[in-house]
């Protein structure tokens, strides 16, 4: 009963728009008042939540995608992909998933990657006849990759939370990111298709102009390779990695591109640390959330009320994905990963279903919520940059989104699509 006064009394906060981390410290002040609990469990687990070594990872794959978008490496992974598939009807929606697919293995970040590519990409496709609303959405779904395909803030927050390797998360990401990411591709081509989005001349595929184009960009290309590579390699660990491919991209930015001077280096790094102080600072503040809801002991609540509703694992499932499906619409993925985690950690053990299969329904079912209002972060960033309304963009998303629901089904119902590649490594 106290939770649910809780739960109510953050929603109350959050629809007058306060900020999120506000809402959080009010609810976790009136759970301790109402709780008979000691208001210092508040500093206590604020200080807590932020005290994690995987979390120092966060700033250096922010700043690592502030440096690609501003330093001439997210235009040159633009270019190649360009060269490789833009001579397909509708190539230019389907460059635009392949380049978020590549940013998903640099950045980490779902508004950094979306801002990237959407920068570069929406100018170029509404001059080669494609309309806004479709150009934005699919710019959006550059932040769900992201979140998907390694390196990825969210798998680090979740490493944390639930006491698993960030190395095996990141693995676990590979065949779903790579499924959903061709998969759009696809449904790209076939909409262009029937609707002659694209320039009506031809562009043709040309060796020479893929050559030279990745001769231009191999030096972005290696950046996913440096950073997955090495983990994958156990040379470093994930927040190693986060700081080498800082030190990696300032280099081709700066010395070989030559598109970041020394002067513009301290807005960079502000810009870097204001977006780490928001991420980190909603993280703390609902780890406090996180704490009350595990002394209330709704882990075992939920438990109890999913497995009293059906003992069939597939009906549990079902149960698990529309809930998270719910939850993504309103509320922030790294929120979500660390309040609802803790509980979903009981039921994956009664169901006995794999910790990292569990890990990837999570955050692909989270991941689409970047896509759905109203709280779709990457239809927002997108929107922005289209300077269309929001809901116009989340109207062209929906084929998008039931897209992303069709993979999410198919990881559920065969959960080898994200414990094959862990399992090569083990």
């Amino acid at each position: 009963m106290l939770m649910l006064s809780v739960v109510i009394v953050f929603l109350f906060f959050t629809l007058l728009g306060i900020p999120l981390y506000f809402s959080f410290g009010l609810a976790a002040s009136f759970a301790c008042l109402a709780g008979n609990l000691p208001l210092e469990i508040i500093a206590q687990r604020l200080l807590i939540g932020m005290d994690s070594f995987v979390l120092l990872a966060i700033p250096g794959f922010v700043l690592v995608g502030n440096i690609m978008s501003q330093g001439g490496i997210s235009k040159r992974i633009v270019d190649f992909c360009n060269s490789l598939i833009g001579h397909f009807k509708g190539g230019l929606s389907m460059v635009t998933v392949l380049t978020g697919m590549v940013m998903g293995g640099i950045s980490g970040s779902a508004i950094a990657d979306t801002a990237a590519v959407g920068t570069v990409l929406i100018p170029s496709m509404e001059e080669n006849n494609y309309p806004k609303g479709f150009s934005s959405a699919i710019v959006g779904t550059a932040g769900p990759l992201g979140n998907i395909i390694p390196p990825s803030i969210p798998m680090i927050v979740y490493s944390m939370t639930a006491g698993l390797g960030v190395f095996e998360l990141f693995l676990a990401g590979y065949i779903p990111g790579v499924m959903i990411g061709f998969s759009l591709m696809v449904l790209c081509y076939f909409i262009s298709k029937r609707k002659g989005y694209g320039p009506p001349s031809t562009f043709r595929f040309s060796w020479n102009r893929l050559i030279l184009t990745f001769k231009r960009s191999i030096l972005a290309i290696l950046t996913p390779l440096i950073i997955v590579g090495g983990i994958v390699g156990g040379v470093f660990t994930a927040t190693e990695a986060a700081m080498i491919g800082v030190v990696y991209s300032l280099i081709v930015a700066i010395f070989v591109y030559k598109e970041i001077t020394w002067s513009q280096l301290p807005r960079i790094l502000l810009e870097s640390a204001k977006m780490t102080g928001k991420l980190v600072i909603i993280i703390a503040a609902a780890s406090v959330f996180s704490y009350i809801s595990i002394m209330e002991g709704v882990p075992e609540l939920l438990k109890d009320f999913i497995l009293g509703i059906s003992s069939n694992k597939y009906v549990i499932l079902l149960i698990l994905n529309l809930i998270l499906l719910l939850t993504g619409l309103i509320i922030d993925i790294l929120v979500a990963t660390i309040i609802l985690v803790p509980i979903l950690i009981p039921l994956q053990y009664a169901m006995g279903i794999n910790p990292l299969h569990i890990a990837m329904i999570f955050v692909l079912n989270m991941s689409i919520g970047l896509l759905t209002p109203p709280v779709g972060y990457s239809l927002f960033v997108s929107a922005e940059i289209a300077k269309i309304p929001m809901e116009e963009t989340a109207f062209n998303a929906i084929p998008i989104v039931l897209t992303m629901i069709g993979i999410l089904f198919l990881i559920n119902i065969f959960p080898q699509l994200s414990l094959f590649v862990p399992s090569l490594v083990r």
